[in-house]
């Protein structure tokens, strides 16, 4: 793919990665893309466990983060009473992690905020190229998995 003519060399894939990530605004550590006064890697967590309480591991899985980062990150939470944690009754070792009340309500303006950003930014995409678009989103997922 380096060598390639067509402009889809690494270096142009690179760039051009780049570019989205920082137009996007994902190197604001401070606030979501979507604007939440938060880091992104809370609300990716408070979006997960929007579907219910999880492990702490399972919360880390789908995150694909590190034991000790998902820690972190669940410590975050609780410190700011987005989140609880409480013994896995299946698993006297494990910690079921879920959302507070306030959780909740800060999940659901996330996901609102999310829903909105994204809905307009497809909106600027041609309709007959958003199936691509979306098609590569999930090829560049998939790729990524498969990488680590």
């Amino acid at each position: 793919m380096s060598g390639s003519s067509d402009g889809a060399s690494a270096e142009a894939f690179s760039e051009a990665l780049v570019d989205f990530v920082r137009a996007f605004g994902l190197l604001d550590p401070d606030r979501t893309p979507c604007g939440a006064p938060m880091p992104t890697a809370e609300a990716y967590a408070l979006t997960v466990l929007r579907q219910g309480r999880l492990p702490q591991r399972v919360l880390g899985e789908r995150l694909s983060l590190t034991k000790s980062t998902t820690s972190r990150l669940v410590d975050q939470l609780v410190a700011r009473g987005w989140a609880d944690r409480a013994p896995d009754p299946g698993d006297g070792r494990a910690q079921l992690v879920g959302l507070t009340e306030e959780g909740v309500r800060v999940a659901a303006d996330v996901a609102r905020r999310r829903a909105d950003r994204l809905g307009r930014l497809l909106d600027r995409v041609p309709k007959a190229r958003r199936p691509g678009v979306i098609r590569a989103l999930r090829l560049l997922e998939e790729a990524s998995r498969e990488e680590r």
